[in-house]
């Protein structure tokens, strides 16, 4: 079996444990899915002859080179988000088929970590001796809080460089803000539940409203594409998408309250949400580093008196959290609680390691690209100088979050020689 293919079938290896965030159990501080996950990838690592360690089911890392060199990172995740509905194959099968990997994780972030394994693994083959000491740190936690990364660098050592494969090609120099806010407000009058989403950092794909009798004032003669009707209430589909680009999915909530509003008006003012860019919050921003502010509806769950919204935020640094709270009391009342938040990420154009990223794409792809921005949240920020690296290649489909999350086959090859050109350049020279 070819290196390729073996790192083909460790991928989907991984595809197939479900390690979406559940129950902490002994040793397994994010479920016990998420441990097999990480007990899988060093089992992976150390086939290939990486030195490898587990902390306590929270990350675990596996290294190549010498202990007295310096240090240099890669750093992803091996949990996913919920899987959503109508998959082409099963979202946890690891099929290949169609010249594609098909489940989650293809994407976000299990063969993309993969794929740097190998592109080490084969430099190694070739005889090449690293001049730098090279550790994959694998976090388990990375979609639901950072707890991950965050016991790693209490106990371990930081890495005074590195990238994550965990974005786009062809290299991110800057990284947005991230702000996730639980806004809790009166339920709106008439409504008696509402529910929709699963995660802040997904455009929900499902919502079902359920509405107090005889409250339905508008006449209804037929239903928009998408929306259906339920005992005491409606059910809305939409599709999913990443949080960070929330105009690249169809917020089933959204939909559930721009048909319902004029029926029932209370739910009118939860129409500012439906502007993603934050205009009708007035925090619309543009920004010539980070790009402009956008917005996710990510999660509604109100079932009694209060409704609670939660909400996605990336945005310039020049917008801060406190900005985006005060617009949304001053819009709506309620309170509002900090859930999550990221600072942003920026590393000079022009730094040595940028532009290492940046040759190694070219090299591989031929085309001279510039560095980009971008509002995903990636490891890249845990250590003091590290950028976002692949693999989603400019123009192609992202199907991170999304059902039928997948990589081709083609993307997951040159994907491995743009590491492999990455880190022949930047750790063994």
């Amino acid at each position: 079996m070819s290196l390729f293919d073996q790192a083909v079938a460790a991928a989907a290896e991984l595809i197939r444990i479900p390690s979406v965030q559940s129950e902490a159990a002994p040793g397994a501080p994010f479920g016990a899915e998420n441990k097999r996950a990480l007990d899988k990838a060093l089992e992976i690592a150390e086939g290939l002859g990486f030195r490898t360690f587990s902390g306590d089911g929270y990350y675990g890392y596996a290294e190549i080179g010498d202990p007295d060199k310096p240090l240099f990172g890669i750093l992803g995740h091996l949990d996913v988000v919920p899987v959503t509905e109508g998959w082409k194959y099963p979202p946890f099968s690891g099929t290949v088929a169609e010249g594609y990997l098909w489940g989650r994780g293809a994407e976000d972030d299990k063969a993309p970590m993969i794929a740097a394994l190998f592109a080490a693994k084969a430099l190694s083959d070739e005889g090449l001796i690293p001049s730098r000491r090279i550790r994959f740190i694998f976090g388990c936690n990375e979609e639901s809080g950072w707890r991950c990364i965050e016991e790693y660098l209490k106990r371990e050592e930081c890495p005074e460089m590195g990238f994550s494969p965990d974005a786009d090609f062809p290299v991110i120099y800057a990284e947005k803000s991230v702000s996730h806010i639980r806004l809790t407000i009166p339920m709106p009058q008439g409504v008696k539940r509402f529910a929709a989403g699963k995660r802040v950092n997904v455009v929900p794909d499902g919502a079902e409203m359920i509405l107090e009798k005889d409250i339905w004032a508008a006449e209804l003669t037929s239903l928009p594409e998408g929306i259906t009707a339920v005992n005491g209430g409606f059910r809305a589909t939409g599709k999913s998408a990443h949080g960070s680009t929330p105009d690249e999915g169809d917020n089933a909530a959204l939909k559930l309250i721009s048909f319902l509003c004029d029926g029932v008006p209370s739910l009118r003012p939860l129409k500012a949400f439906a502007a993603t860019d934050g205009a009708l919050l007035g925090l619309k921003t543009d920004d010539d580093v980070y790009g402009p502010l956008t917005m996710n509806a990510g999660v509604f769950d109100g079932d009694g008196k209060s409704l609670k919204i939660s909400l996605d935020f990336r945005h310039p640094a020049s917008v801060t959290t406190a900005d985006i709270i005060d617009a949304l009391l001053s819009r709506f009342g309620g309170e509002a609680e900090v859930t999550g938040s990221h600072p942003p990420l920026y590393v000079p154009k022009d730094h040595p390691l940028v532009t290492a990223l940046r040759e190694a794409y070219s090299s591989v792809t031929g085309e001279d690209a510039s560095p980009i921005a971008v509002g995903g949240a990636t490891y890249a920020r845990a250590i003091p100088t590290a950028v976002a690296f692949g693999p989603v290649f400019p123009g192609e489909q992202s199907n991170i979050h999304q059902t039928d999350e997948r990589v081709s086959l083609k993307a997951f090859a040159l994907t491995t020689e743009i590491y492999k050109a990455a880190l022949k350049k930047l750790c063994f020279g």
